[in-house]
């Protein structure tokens, strides 16, 4: 079968672009992008997917959850917290790089915010508002449609990807760093493996289903990383799934990704 572009994802936190090019949802391929400086010592939390669109594509839809673990100074344990994140990229024409605007898009009867490059995202945890995008009770896409998009109204059926390791809190740099998948990854297409310094990152993708028992980062590899003791380094593991709806004659990638990310110490 003809291997075909199906589309590209940049995730600015991890400073990354996921580029899948795929004949099956088995084979993947990477590409870094500059990395973004992490906040020292309390991070925020990572900012989320800003996807954009290759091969015959008319626009994006990504519903992600994420866990970030931090470390505290002094604290027994890491902080844990948890989002929900949504965004959604429309563009002018199939394959096109230029976003427009695709009128109120909304995921759950929760609007995202428009951005002023015509990118939407939402973003909901404790003490927000809104508090969830609640996904465990699925996800339902609605665009008005505009600019060549036509009106949406699209549920993506299926659960969301796991991942149910464990991250280290550290990472040493002499020694091969091991990342348990197999069993632990469920429901995805692939799953990626990305580390994130203020000056240097490494991305490693994996098929998801099945996943190999172990992802490894050889020490030569992590060699390149700097020492970094400020919580400004990032360990993520990111299962994905997706769908290619086509709505009104026009094809749309929908994405259902689970971010596991932590911040490490790297010595």
């Amino acid at each position: 079968m003809k291997m075909k572009k199906l589309f590209k994802t940049t995730i600015p936190v991890l400073a990354i672009m996921l580029s899948v090019a795929s004949c099956d949802k088995a084979t993947t391929t990477t590409t870094p992008t500059t990395p973004t400086t992490p906040a020292p010592t309390t991070p925020s939390a990572p900012t989320p997917v800003t996807p954009s669109v290759g091969g015959s594509f008319w626009g994006v839809m990504v519903a992600l959850k994420m866990e970030f673990s931090y470390n505290v100074t002094g604290a027994p344990f890491p902080v844990s917290l948890d989002y929900d994140m949504a965004v959604a990229n429309f563009y002018n024409g199939a394959g096109s790089s230029t976003v427009v605007d695709a009128g109120t898009v909304s995921v759950n009867s929760n609007n995202l915010e428009k951005q002023t490059n015509n990118s939407y995202y939402l973003s909901a945890t404790t003490g927000m508002t809104p508090s969830s995008l609640n996904y465990s009770s699925g996800v339902q896409w609605q665009a008005a449609g505009g600019n060549g998009i036509p009106s949406i109204n699209y549920t993506h059926t299926g659960s969301f990807p796991e991942y149910s390791g464990t991250l280290p809190s550290e990472i040493n740099r002499s020694q091969d760093l091991e990342i348990d998948l197999g069993s632990k990854v469920t429901g995805a297409d692939s799953v990626y493996i990305v580390i994130v310094t203020s000056s240097k990152q490494i991305i490693k993708a994996y098929n998801g289903n099945p996943a190999p028992a172990k992802a490894t980062i050889t020490a030569s590899e992590l060699g390149t990383l700097p020492a970094v003791s400020d919580n400004s380094a990032y360990l993520e593991v990111v299962p994905f799934t997706y769908k290619t709806p086509t709505i009104s004659g026009k094809q749309f990638v929908a994405i259902k990704e689970t971010a596991m990310v932590a911040s490490v110490t790297i010595k």
